[in-house]
């Protein structure tokens, strides 16, 4: 008799495992397809409002019920009992119907190990799980289907449960376009991109002489849809998948320029190498380097960049992380090491109270210039780095507006099919033992550069740091 309440217990969990299953692999299917495509530093990464359903709360939520018809025994009865008080009464949202299921599992799962004193063999009921998972769905559907989705949602399924934005799968497509964005080439429009304020892709800088330029496009001009799907409610990193495709074909954007009306624009894409560096003498003899990101050809470029400048002695540098989304780690604390010459750029602190400091390399080309440090809210990660060490030694000042705040590393791992799993192993801290992640950094001379400006084409934030270097240090 026992052995016979065992086994029918057992019959209850598996039959709402199932279901618990179905509704995180149909809700994680979706998910794992569209989630985040920019590199592994890059804040910009898919949120609740990019998954494929609405939070509509209690009153909207429909817990799969069981019927009359179903194995159930009547006792079941209790459980929607209390769910239908919760429904009615609780303060607050109720969590979606998947989550809800899947905590009635796990629930069961306790309850079974405790009342027979008697743990179980995890792998074996997962595999149970998993097992009824695939037979229901193929009850459902007919035939299975391709598993590579289930899979990738199933294992973003389990990374959304650790509730970490920056741990999480890219397919191999996706995997492919990380990797062409951090070696320092693509194949696209040629231009660098952030998110407008009201949806959109946002034209920051098209790249002179390549695509995007050569098609009429230009700074703050803004992408609304892309071959036809809009794209003002999408993540950027989706988005900018759509944008980018194969050299030699052709996409058609819907455009819309400051103060003119929408328009279609064909642009025939090619191979981008992306301008890492850019640099050039201002008036007044005053150095200006902007950096975009921190890719493998960036500490070259910078370093090219660097000894062509300072060959014309100037006054100051002013080094641009404006819009800069980060990148390698190491290629962070390269970068910073032109500017400082000892001690330590950033510590790497792990879940387990172990510490990694990075050191200065002492053979930087910058180590003596006056320095102004240019940062927006879209300056993450690496560039934030790089700006909290300046501003922590006193080796320079910031300018602009509050980081992004983004202090987490990533550790990348390719997976047998191509894919890959980004897991944050670290936070970092700037030498002063700033934490940035959630905060950012501070400028020490705050000025803001709001739309009018960029449509007028003024740049306070760059004016200011030329008059604090020429006040300061000017001859």
């Amino acid at each position: 008799m026992e052995n016979n309440d065992s086994n029918n217990t057992w019959k209850w969990i598996l039959v709402l495992a199932v279901i618990a299953g179905l509704g995180f692999m149909t809700f994680f299917a979706g998910f794992g397809a569209g989630f985040g495509t920019g590199r592994v530093t890059s804040p910009q990464i898919a949120s609740l409002k990019d998954m494929p359903f609405e939070r509509t709360g209690p009153e909207g939520m429909n817990l799969p019920r069981i019927t009359a018809n179903s194995d159930l025994p009547r006792e079941f009865d209790l459980l929607w009992e209390a769910w239908d008080a919760l429904n009615e009464d609780f303060y607050g949202e109720l969590p979606e119907t998947p989550e809800m299921v899947g905590a009635l599992v796990t629930g069961m799962l306790r309850a079974a190990e405790y009342e027979q004193d008697e743990s179980l063999d995890l792998e074996d009921t997962s595999d149970d799980i998993l097992e009824a998972v695939v037979e229901t769905l193929e009850q459902q559907f007919g035939t299975l289907p391709e598993p590579s989705p289930l899979i990738y949602g199933a294992i973003n399924g389990v990374t959304f449960a650790l509730e970490d934005d920056y741990t999480f799968l890219r397919n191999p497509e996706q995997a492919e376009f990380f990797n062409e964005g951090l070696n320092g080439s693509f194949e696209g429009i040629g231009a660098r991109v952030d998110t407008a304020e009201d949806g959109g892709v946002l034209i920051v800088e098209p790249f002179e002489g390549q695509p995007a330029w050569e098609a009429g496009i230009r700074r703050d001009d803004i992408i609304l849809a892309v071959d036809d799907v809009d794209v003002t409610d999408m993540s950027l990193q989706d988005a900018i998948q759509l944008i980018r495709g194969p050299k030699g074909s052709k996409v058609v954007l819907l455009v819309r320029s400051p103060e003119q009306e929408s328009r279609e624009i064909t642009v025939k894409r090619d191979r981008i190498s992306i301008p890492a560096v850019e640099y050039e003498m201002l008036d007044n003899n005053i150095a200006y380097i902007r950096l975009g990101e921190f890719s493998t050809p960036s500490t070259r470029q910078l370093r090219d960049a660097l000894d062509e400048l300072q060959e014309q002695e100037p006054v100051g540098l002013i080094l641009d992380l404006r819009g800069n989304p980060g990148g390698f780690l190491r290629t962070a604390v390269d970068i910073s090491s032109e500017f400082i010459e000892d001690g330590p750029i950033l510590v790497e602190r792990f879940s387990d109270g172990e510490e990694q400091v990075y050191e200065a390399s002492g053979n930087g080309r910058a180590l003596d210039i006056p320095l102004v440090v240019l940062v927006n809210e879209a300056s993450a990660s690496a560039s934030e780095i790089l700006a909290g060490a300046i501003q922590d030694t006193s080796r320079g000042v910031l300018a602009g507006e509050t980081t992004f705040g983004k202090g987490s590393v990533q550790v990348p791992h390719e997976l047998s099919d191509g894919s890959m799993l980004s897991v944050t192993t670290a936070r970092w801290f700037t030498p002063a033992d700033q934490q940035i992640h959630g905060a950012g950094l501070v400028p020490d001379i705050q000025v803001e550069r709001s739309l009018e400006d960029r449509a007028e084409d003024r740049d306070p934030q760059l004016e200011k740091a030329i008059e604090y270097l020429l006040e300061n240090f000017g001859q």
